[in-house]
């Protein structure tokens, strides 16, 4: 199921209505014209009162971004979610307690965090349909959303070239190893102990970290030297041992070796 993955919209209290526009399938190669800027009556509404489900990758990315531990940056600007048709935990931006009900990270002049945005606003106004070797997308539209009157021209390629989704995505890859297992259905990740497992190793990277360095864990598991470097000094690098590590202890793979 690929509903973590997306932004969905819900109803906002405005004169402006949300309504979705019939959309269109696109494929790699196919054009679209979009261009959001701030002189468009719009401009932010696209950041208001909505459901922004966070990938793993995000949250590294916006916690390091604002220099605060991840266990920090999910009490202050995040609230987790157990949905059974989901079958995991799944973590939502918290939008600001008032009549605007904004993203926490948008100003007057745009998103404050715009080079560590999450993967569902760089992806915005393209959706995935399918991960085929010939992929398919849905052009999203919003009735109030101006940003597809102008005149700029983009193939669906230059579109996602130019959002620099290649690597989230490569992260998003790693994380459905686990999210889309052949066994998935056989734990029950939203209680108990895996549970807590998921939700440490997917979303609380520095408490995951404390974990693996304290005494215990590298007296069970056999990693080598270079992978221990890497993972004391990248975050990114740690965020995959993480996934290894869930696929080990969950599904039982081959992807961590005991001593």
């Amino acid at each position: 199921m690929n509903c973590h993955y997306h932004v969905t919209f819900t109803k906002r209290k405005s004169s402006i209505r949300d309504i979705c526009v019939p959309s269109e399938r696109l494929q790699i190669n196919d054009t679209f014209s979009f261009s959001c800027r701030k002189e468009l009556g719009c401009f932010n509404l696209c950041c208001r009162d909505i459901n922004l489900f966070l990938t793993p990758y995000d949250i590294l990315r916006i916690k390091r971004r604002l220099k605060i531990p991840s266990y920090e940056f999910l009490r202050t600007y995040a609230f987790p979610l157990f949905p059974e048709e989901v079958g995991h935990p799944v973590i939502l931006m918290k939008m600001l307690p008032d009549e605007t009900k904004n993203c926490p990270f948008v100003s007057d002049e745009g998103c404050m965090i715009y080079d560590d945005r999450p993967w569902s606003c760089r992806s915005f106004p393209l959706g995935p349909l399918s991960d085929n070797a010939e992929p398919e997308f849905e052009l999203i539209k919003r009735d109030f959303c101006l940003g597809f009157t102008g005149s700029r021209n983009y193939t669906v390629k230059k579109w996602r070239d130019t959002q620099n989704l290649a690597f989230y995505e490569e992260m998003n890859n790693e994380w459905k190893k686990l999210t889309h297992h052949e066994n998935f259905g056989a734990r029950d990740l939203l209680r108990g102990e895996a549970r807590d497992m998921f939700f440490l190793a997917s979303y609380n990277i520095d408490e995951f970290r404390n974990m693996v360095f304290q005494p215990g864990f590298l007296d069970y598991f056999d990693i080598d030297r270079k992978t221990l470097r890497k993972i004391r000094s990248d975050e990114t690098e740690l965020l995959r041992f993480a996934f290894s590590w869930l696929r080990h202890v969950l599904f039982g793979e081959a992807t961590l070796r005991r001593k």
